[in-house]
């Protein structure tokens, strides 16, 4: 009977998996626990000027391991950078965030980014593992044209994620802000032997 629910137990954790990690916006908060987070405000000090463009350094990283995550911001046609908090583009704004990953290879990797007031259109992702790896990827709706998610598999080491933001009606376009949350999820083997470590220890204290 024990080892009946033993193995009932494993099954039940490895089906679980996707329902229990998969984020989605109804319940995301930026800076949840198990996940990084990265915030782009565009203030001084952390935007440089790079070719047609800048690149900008983010001002906030939760969860610092590993701690290089980068923003390449292209204005199309025209555009500046306010040196307050905002850059825009009298035509769309290139966008590509480049953000390396954990040593350890999951099983997926899932990125929500939310860009404000902004719209979001054009969402590609390249990822690599220094390698021939062939990765597949999956654009998740968020709430709103600013908010997105991608979800990529097997889980890489870098990824940049690239997107355009498109002019308002009768407007340029406008970056005033970028946030992004990662989380990393195990293969489901993984999970099954957590649980197997937890039921083992339950067992040594009965």
């Amino acid at each position: 009977m024990k080892r009946l629910v033993l193995v009932f137990t494993v099954v039940m954790l490895w089906l679980a998996v996707p329902a229990l990690a998969v984020p989605s916006l109804g319940w995301w908060n930026e800076g949840a626990p198990n996940t990084t987070h990265q915030s782009w405000d565009f203030t001084p000090g952390y935007v440089l000027p790079s070719g047609s463009g800048f690149t900008a350094d983010p001002e906030v990283v939760s969860n610092p391991f590993p701690n290089r995550v980068a923003a390449t911001i292209t204005p199309m046609l025209s555009g500046s950078w306010d040196g307050i908090t905002k850059i825009t583009g009298s035509n769309w704004i290139q966008v590509a965030l480049e953000i390396p990953n954990y040593e350890i290879l999951n099983n997926y990797k899932e990125i929500w980014v939310d860009i404000g007031n902004a719209v979001a259109a054009g969402i590609t992702v390249s990822a690599t593992d220094g390698g021939s790896t062939t990765f597949d990827y999956l654009v998740l709706p968020g709430q709103g044209d600013a908010e997105f998610g991608v979800r990529i598999w097997p889980n890489p080491y870098v990824e940049k994620v690239n997107f355009v933001v498109m002019p308002a009606t009768g407007g340029p376009a406008v970056l005033d802000y970028i946030h992004a949350d990662t989380i990393c999820v195990p293969e489901p083997a993984t999970v099954a032997l957590l649980g197997l470590g937890g039921l083992g220890l339950l067992r040594r204290k009965r």
